[in-house]
């Protein structure tokens, strides 16, 4: 099983992101530093290194996702490590799980009379990739980080 891991530099003298996807077999293959001067500790910081859930879609920890599910629709980001499940509505206690999960960016909106409103139930916060109904990349936020702040500003 070859592994899709993203990269994500930050260039020491200019600030620029450089984003460079690599395969377990690439890095088996070649020399970290061989693959790309990027790799170059002196020249680049390293930010982020993420795994791929979808290779299909091109989705990696660390993007936000527009899921459409049956309760209504939201931004989440991939995560990946422990989370609790809850499938049931809290009928029984979460299952703790480890694996890829989407994690509501914003659960709740509060309206303009200072009103909470539920968009995610609190059981389905912490949700498996694997149980969505469906999902898109709508960005990351290494190249997009005002996607984040205009999620939580909602």
């Amino acid at each position: 099983m070859d592994i899709l891991i993203r990269y994500v530099f930050k260039h020491r003298a200019t600030g620029n992101l450089e984003i460079k996807r690599y395969s377990t077999s690439q890095l088996e293959e070649r020399t970290a530093q061989k693959l790309s001067p990027c790799f170059d500790k002196t020249e680049y910081e390293l930010i982020s290194r993420d795994l791929c859930f979808d290779k299909e879609k091109g989705v990696f920890v660390g993007d936000l996702i527009y899921v459409t599910q049956w309760h209504g629709n939201y931004i989440a980001s991939v995560e990946f490590g422990e989370y609790e499940q809850d499938g049931s509505g809290d009928e029984y206690p979460p299952s703790k799980c480890f694996g890829f999960y989407a994690k509501a960016v914003n659960p709740t909106i509060t309206d303009e009379k200072g009103f909470e409103y539920e968009i995610v139930p609190d059981y389905l916060i912490q949700n498996s990739m694997l149980r969505l109904d469906s999902y898109k990349c709508i960005g990351n936020i290494y190249q997009d980080p005002e996607l984040l702040k205009l999620e939580e500003a909602h």
